[in-house]
């Protein structure tokens, strides 16, 4: 009986974990905030953007990162995103604005 409720326990565990694990659009809509901070940015710049990186999820947390060297971008768990590499962003703001000039 005890081994039961703590199996009960550890799985529904898991099933909350994977219910409130963020999804790609929460990732991409903190990453656009961040990046559109000086100015919007267009559909095809954003397409662009999103090609370049890669989505993981790992059940009970996500990850956005590069896909060219697999360098993480941002990290999320329990519903929350967080930016884990601020240096992509200013190399990839740089990008941009060498784009518009």
């Amino acid at each position: 009986m005890f081994k039961r409720m703590i199996l009960f326990a550890l799985i529904a565990g898991l099933v909350y974990l994977n219910y409130t694990t963020p999804k790609i659009e929460d990732h991409k809509a903190l990453l656009l905030a961040q990046l559109q901070q000086g100015a919007p940015l267009s559909a095809e710049v954003q397409q662009r953007i999103w090609q370049d990186i890669d989505y993981s999820n790992f059940m009970v947390c996500s990850f956005m990162k590069t896909k060219e060297d697999s360098k993480m971008i941002s990290s999320g768990y329990l519903k929350k995103v967080k930016i884990i590499n601020p240096k992509w962003l200013k190399e990839t703001k740089e990008k941009l604005q060498q784009g518009r000039s």
